[in-house]
């Protein structure tokens, strides 16, 4: 039986749970979530599970006792993500990492991490997972020929600066181009407390470039009606996405049902993973490219010491 370590249960990761129940084979699954009052919550999915095989540990903290999991998955908050995969890494040995972003709040993070990885030989990826999105895929498979694909994406209360490395990995998934310049002169002026602890959020326009001359934009305005759109442009082809609406128009045609899945619904991510050594997540170097032109654009922008925490998550 395939050992899965999920490290972090709160929201994101009760959703990566959920998901990993619906895999057609059963796999060994050991939780490991401080927050005890969220305990309850999380056991009440184990009965119907088990009934089909898989087995459960739902712990506070990562065993002592070193062992090989085929597959971990890192989805606590950005501040404490440095020392959940110390804890893993520092006792056991590990086939595939799957990690939230964003991923860790300082440059210094992303740079030793990917080193350890490198290290020991661990296929690691990050959890964008609109590569996985039917819709996505089929789009990519149509624009080939059309691209470069510039990006206007505009909405509210999406969250930009917890969400806005999505976009971006977006951008780069549909161009099959990197991103090389990256700017957020286009924000509002200071920023407000989130909704997550010790962290901030950020409103107005963030831009970009991509190696195959792209553009990128990411609008976000304040409000409680969560809203986002994604309007694409390349040569001979023009097509835009409602994502909350999950309908898509190309050129002057009417808006047709555009299909995309709720993490909980991925279950395809952690079986190719098990299976497979690797899966169709954004690979941990590339979204570490990404992830320095985010915090570099934003830490400025917080007016703080380039090497200190970015407060997002």
């Amino acid at each position: 039986m395939k050992s899965i370590v999920l490290s972090g249960c709160g929201n994101i990761g009760f959703r990566h749970l959920q998901a990993m129940l619906a895999m057609p084979d059963p796999a060994e699954i050991i939780i490991v979530e401080p927050n005890a009052a969220a305990h309850e919550r999380i056991a009440a999915l184990f009965a119907p599970a088990e009934a089909k095989g898989f087995r459960f540990d739902l712990r506070t903290a990562v065993p002592a006792a070193s062992r090989r999991f085929d597959l971990a998955v890192i989805a606590t908050s950005a501040d404490i993500r440095r020392a959940a995969f110390d804890a893993l890494i520092g006792s056991h040995e590990v086939g595939v990492m799957i990690l939230e972003k964003v991923l860790f709040q300082t440059k210094a993070d992303l740079e030793e991490v990917g080193q350890i990885l490198t290290n020991r030989g661990i296929a690691a990826y990050v959890n964008c997972p609109r590569r996985y999105f039917p819709g996505y895929r089929a789009l990519l498979s149509s624009v080939a020929s059309k691209r470069p694909l510039n990006l206007a994406i505009r909405g509210a209360g999406f969250g930009l600066a917890s969400n806005g490395v999505h976009l971006i990995d977006l951008a780069e998934y549909l161009n099959d181009a990197t991103l090389i310049s990256f700017e957020a002169s286009g924000l509002k002026d200071g920023s407000v407390t989130a909704k997550r602890a010790g962290c901030v959020e950020v409103f107005g326009v963030v831009s970009g470039t991509l190696s195959n001359g792209a553009t990128l934009s990411i609008s976000c305005d304040s409000s409680d009606a969560i809203s986002i759109s994604v309007a694409l442009q390349g040569s001979e082809f023009v097509a835009e996405i409602d994502e909350m609406a999950r309908q898509i128009s190309i050129g002057s045609s009417h808006a047709v049902a555009f299909s995309s899945k709720f993490v909980s619904e991925l279950w395809e991510i952690y079986n190719e993973a098990l299976n497979t050594g690797r899966c169709g997540l954004t690979p941990y170097e590339d979204s570490a490219r990404q992830h320095r032109f985010f915090l570099a654009a934003l830490t400025k922008h917080l007016k703080l010491d380039p090497n200190s925490p970015c407060p997002i998550s």
